[in-house]
């Protein structure tokens, strides 16, 4: 008797073990020293041993001669965790190619790449372009600033590449490209397909392009990880939050980095809630689960974007931090500022500032052995330019109680910022919470005109966090006077601005 023939069901169940018996054994390959760059292994380019190989769950090291064997994860890309002195080929537009489909063999070419200890970082967030027009205000009012750049290892979009528009996708980075390093991007809300609640369809437009959207690379002393942390909710909802899959991928791969590399996490949405009410705009549970990863850690970093604000947070034990020093999070001011809005500037470009008095622009991160250093640079001012300072034209004689406000844009508690009237001697000025003045006349101003411009306008004001406010003395002779602010950060590095001041009679 043919026993196959009778039970059939025996063969489907057969099939059906080798099949799971083949995921199972999921992507092989080889990560191997591209020496002469053609991206394909050839003669005398070895494998590289113990470079990390993820799924976006397991991670797996390569052996000896740079072979690996990782589990399948169905709809999952697979990606090499660059090691640090090595560098993945780009794309015709500067995008690292780091991942293969799910399930394949892949190989994956590597070069080698100077990164030293002192290693430099481009930071944008949010460029957000709705149509053209907007794309060439970033090309000209951001990049031809920036330049093309040999001091900087590589550069990074925090989110919102584009506002809704992932046909713009190409046309961003052909712009971004133009700067001359690899590009790599996280996901924001606008470049998700919100309608869905369903994450792999709404964040499919933006894998399309830029491959996963949670993925790691070594670089200088640091891990890199990027986390798409914008949950979709379903409509044009979403959340601040991060999925299980992505914990575990994090945890997986901090047991296999030194417990003293410093640690970079590149995400979207800010761990702390934006608005003041402390509504939760990113889940309280999750952001528990991740202080709980990376709390044994000292050298830790996040950076943040969305708000269209900058700010610096210090996330100590009030916050659910446990970490043996407070967690800096630095919430990147957008490259599109205040959402291409507001007048335009001598080259036509909208000023763009944001809702806090910050003008658009990006930040430079820099490594400084156990320090990072943190500086911004707006985009169409000069990179000393860190102080915009609203001060009264002139005031009448032995009259008090008559305020200045000094927006130190990259300003957060750990600096000092002071004030001097001529050559008197330097006071203290006291750091506030408030509407910047400047921002919020400009924005009001918008309120006097008889007819509409047209164009997109200027926010709302909001809070600003590094709002430093003085007092004239009112013992001003009448006279020209000039008002000096200085503001100091943590690393000693010193900014002013100043202001002339006329003490007339009335």
């Amino acid at each position: 008797m043919n026993r196959k023939a009778t039970f059939p069901g025996l063969m489907t169940l057969a099939a059906l073990a080798a099949l799971a018996a083949a995921r199972a054994l999921g992507g092989t390959g080889i990560v191997f020293d591209d020496r002469n760059g053609d991206g394909v292994r050839g003669p005398g380019e070895p494998g590289l041993a113990s470079v990390a190989i993820s799924n976006g769950v397991d991670v797996v090291l390569t052996g000896p001669d740079g072979a690996y064997r990782i589990p399948d994860r169905p709809g999952a890309r697979v990606f090499v965790v660059k090691p640090r002195g090595w560098r993945p080929p780009v794309d015709a537009e500067n995008l690292p190619l780091f991942h293969a489909a799910a399930g394949s063999s892949a190989d994956f070419p590597l070069r080698r790449a100077d990164e030293p200890d002192s290693l430099r970082v481009l930071v944008l967030t949010d460029p957000q372009p709705s149509n053209a027009t907007e794309v060439g205000y970033l090309s000209r009012g951001l990049v031809d600033g920036v330049g093309r750049r040999d001091d900087v290892a590589f550069g990074v979009t925090l989110g919102d590449v584009v506002y809704d528009r992932p046909d713009l996708f190409h046309a961003v980075n052909a712009v971004l490209a133009r700067i001359g390093v690899p590009w790599y991007s996280v996901p924001g809300n606008h470049d998700l397909a919100l309608g869905t609640p369903d994450e792999a369809a709404a964040v499919a437009p933006f894998e399309t392009v830029y491959g996963p959207s949670t993925y790691a690379f070594h670089a200088g002393p640091a891990l890199f990880v990027a986390l798409d942390d914008v949950r979709p909710l379903g409509g044009p909802r979403y959340v601040g939050g991060l999925r299980d899959d992505q914990l575990r991928f994090l945890g997986n791969l901090l047991a296999v980095t030194p417990a003293d590399e410093w640690l970079v996490l590149m995400m979207h949405i800010p761990l702390f809630p934006p608005d003041p009410s402390g509504a939760e705009t990113f889940r309280t549970a999750d952001r528990q689960r991740l202080f709980g990863l990376l709390g044994g850690r000292r050298h830790v970093l996040v950076l943040s974007g969305h708000t269209h604000y900058q700010r610096h947070v210090m996330h100590g034990p009030a916050d659910g931090w446990s970490g043996p020093e407070p967690l800096h999070e630095y919430n990147v001011a957008a490259a599109c500022g205040g959402f291409w809005g507001g007048p335009p500037d001598r080259g036509g470009i909208p000023v763009a500032t944001m809702w806090d008095g910050t003008p658009p622009g990006y930040a430079v991160l820099q490594f400084a052995g156990d320090r990072v250093l943190l500086d911004y640079v707006p985009a169409r001012l000069p990179a000393d330019r860190q102080i915009a300072l609203h001060a009264p034209l002139a005031v009448a004689p032995r009259q008090g109680y008559v305020s200045f406000y000094a927006n130190v844009f990259n300003g957060h508690d750990g600096w000092v910022v002071e004030a001097r009237v001529d050559n008197r001697a330097w006071n203290p000025i006291r750091r506030i919470l408030g509407w910047d003045p400047a921002y919020a006349a400009e924005f009001l101003a918008q309120d006097s005109d008889a007819r509409p411009s047209g164009r997109p306008r200027l926010p709302d004001p909001a809070i600003c966090y590094h709002l430093w406010r003085g007092m004239l003395p009112a013992d001003l002779v009448p006279g020209p006077h000039t008002l000096f602010v200085r503001a100091t950060d943590p690393d000693g590095r010193t900014y002013s601005a100043q202001s002339a001041l006329a003490v007339v009679r009335p």
